[in-house]
């Protein structure tokens, strides 16, 4: 029992002594040999499509995705500076046609000051005239209408001339349509002296035209007359 005891000690001793040693060196030690080269040569010995043995290509197509994202990315970057160029421009354009639409600051024209008499001068000048024609063509009219024998056409004509030269007075407004009425109050204000021979003009107008009233030569007369009057009567008036 004892010499089998020795043994069994003698054995883990030497088990002990051989895990505690160094690894061997490598006899061969290290070579030169490119491994990728040495499988290839091996693939090629053991296999009979050599084409499987040729080392892995790169990506082609994750290359080509690449190179395409990087380009959108630049093209995008570019259009954003061009649109922020275009923006800034158009603004600086805006702001300079404001700046001279307005004119120089600390250099505007001063404000001529309007007394209240001024503008009630003004505001009284401001009559509607009717450019159209003129009073002179009026009475043109109104004398070829009496050659021809129509009178209410040439009392209709006459009156349209006096009430273009009262317009051009500045007494009364020449507006076509206008109703007799507003311009016997128009006048009555501005040149009372001519408002009465005005009335007379304007009741002859208004029986002729709108009353149906025989009209014949002695009525064109009789507005002629009192044409005449209404014209004299007003002359010292101004608006």
């Amino acid at each position: 029992m004892i010499s089998v005891a020795a043994t069994a000690m003698r054995w883990a001793g030497q088990l002990l002594a051989w895990v505690g040693a160094a690894p061997p060196e490598d006899q061969l030690g290290p070579v030169d040999q490119d491994a990728d080269a040495v499988r290839e040569e091996a693939c090629k010995l053991v296999s009979s499509n050599q084409t499987v043995c040729s080392p892995p290509r790169p990506n082609t197509i994750e290359s080509s995705r690449q190179s395409s994202g990087s380009s959108l990315d630049f093209l995008s970057m570019l259009l954003w500076l061009l649109l922020i160029a275009a923006v800034l421009g158009i603004v600086v354009l805006l702001v300079r046609w404001a700046m001279s639409a307005q004119g120089p600051i600390g250099r505007r024209r001063p404000t001529k000051a309007v007394t209240d008499d001024e503008v009630d001068t003004v505001e009284a000048n401001m009559v509607a005239i009717d450019r159209s024609r003129e009073p002179v063509n009026w009475r043109a009219e109104a004398d070829g209408h009496r050659r021809a024998g129509r009178y209410r056409d040439a009392v209709r004509c006459r009156y349209r001339a006096l009430v273009g030269d009262l317009a051009r007075k500045g007494l009364i407004d020449e507006i076509p349509g206008r109703t007799t009425g507003e311009e016997r109050m128009q006048l009555r204000v501005v040149s009372p002296d001519a408002a009465p021979a005005f009335n007379a003009a304007a009741n002859l107008f208004d029986g002729a035209w709108f009353g149906n009233l025989p009209v014949d030569e002695d009525d064109d007369d009789r507005f002629l007359a009192i044409e005449r009057d209404v014209l004299a009567r007003s002359a010292g008036s101004r608006r």
